[in-house]
């Protein structure tokens, strides 16, 4: 903000403090986006590990239901949030489109994750998922013509090689031609929810908290499990099963589901404040530990080349962070040095008052940029 003296442009904030509050900002967002990304990884090993032993152990072998039945658990969690003062907002009407795209696609993914993890072991289930982010890096592209820098995508090939290795040494090889087709549902699905979740987050990011987001998100959800729970024989699987009127499984049922919604909040907070490649790369060691977690605690001897597998999963991570951060930081210093050039060109536009300055102005900007446009966006990548 800026008023005029003796002709002069003048700013009401001092340079210093606005650095300082662009730094506090850019901290807070950086501990909620660290902190985000490390809960989903307890969280999402924790769900995994559990709802493999409750079909498994309990024989509650209705992987749709258990999907509605967390999305039911997760809304009524969320209704205290909304009795304590958090406004419950409403979908904006104008992305309609958009909610219904993400409510489809996390309905789906949700629903096969679960089925595959039902019908295969964790190892195998884990490993087939581990090609969702070749799937997210090939819909980016072609959806968003989006590119990332080549050493971004480096990081990838330790990070496949060692949940390909933590797999294959872990000796766990049961599988079923549907597990597998499912998976490859799950595959496509998954990553086109990564992408459209955050896109859709950035685009109403003002208008609709997560909460309110995963609220309903949940609620369309439902309204599409249920009936497909029934035509799947799940429902009438339900009332024949052995547990029904036994307290503590399903106690355990409704702790899963709670489970599951806090880590699709946190998936949310992921895909907020970081990229969807990050959020796959939190997939890949998840898969890991979970594979390295479920063999010792159902008594699987781990052998040696599984640890290896994991290390190098972890090591992919690192490069993954580094490059990311190093992305970022070239794009915010891009960002910087064109905000300073447009300030102090649109200051000598106000110094001047005249139509030189501005006609200047302009062939400045055409000298630089092929589309011939003044660099007004937010975002270098805007423009």
């Amino acid at each position: 903000m800026a008023h005029l003296t003796a002709g002069k442009a003048v700013s009401l904030q001092s340079e210093p403090n606005r650095k300082l509050w662009n730094c506090a900002s850019w901290s807070s967002n950086t501990i909620i986006a660290v902190l985000s990304v490390l809960g989903l990884i307890i969280v999402a090993v924790t769900k995994t590990i559990w709802t493999k032993a409750m079909f498994s152990g309990l024989d509650f072998h209705f992987p749709i239901l258990a999907c509605a039945i967390s999305c039911v658990v997760t809304m009524v969690a969320l209704v205290p949030f909304f009795l304590c003062g958090s406004p419950l907002r409403p979908v904006p009407r104008q992305s309609y489109g958009s909610f219904l795209t993400v409510a489809i696609f996390t309905c789906i993914d949700l629903a096969c994750m679960n089925m595959g993890l039902d019908y295969l072991s964790v190892s195998v289930q884990q490993a087939l998922n581990a090609a969702t982010p070749a799937a997210v890096i090939f819909f980016e592209l072609v959806l968003y013509g989006k590119m990332r820098a080549y050493y971004v995508y480096l990081p990838f090939i330790p990070l496949l090689a060692g949940s390909v290795i933590t797999t294959l040494a872990s000796g766990e090889h049961q599988s079923s031609p549907i597990g597998i087709l499912i998976m490859v549902v799950a595959i496509f699905s998954g990553s086109l929810k990564a992408i459209t979740t955050h896109k859709y987050l950035i685009k109403i990011k003002n208008e609709m908290g997560v909460v309110s987001f995963l609220f309903w998100l949940d609620a369309a959800m439902l309204v599409m499990l249920v009936p497909w729970a029934h035509i799947k024989g799940e429902t009438q699987g339900l009332m024949n099963w052995k547990y029904m009127a036994t307290p503590f499984p399903w106690i355990i049922v409704l702790s899963n589901g709670l489970i599951g919604g806090l880590r699709a909040y946190l998936v949310k907070l992921v895909l907020k404040f970081n990229t969807p490649l990050t959020k796959v790369v939190c997939d890949i060691i998840i898969k890991a530990m979970t594979i390295g977690i479920s063999i010792i605690i159902f008594g699987t001897l781990v052998p040696a080349l599984m640890g290896f597998g994991v290390i190098l999963t972890l090591f992919g991570f690192g490069m993954y962070s580094v490059a990311a951060l190093r992305e970022k930081f070239l794009s915010q210093e891009e960002l910087s040095t064109n905000g300073k050039k447009f300030q102090k060109m649109e200051t000598v536009m106000i110094e001047q008052g005249s139509v030189y300055a501005e006609s200047r102005l302009e062939k400045h900007f055409r000298s630089e940029d092929s589309d011939e446009r003044p660099l007004l966006c937010a975002s270098p990548r805007d423009a």
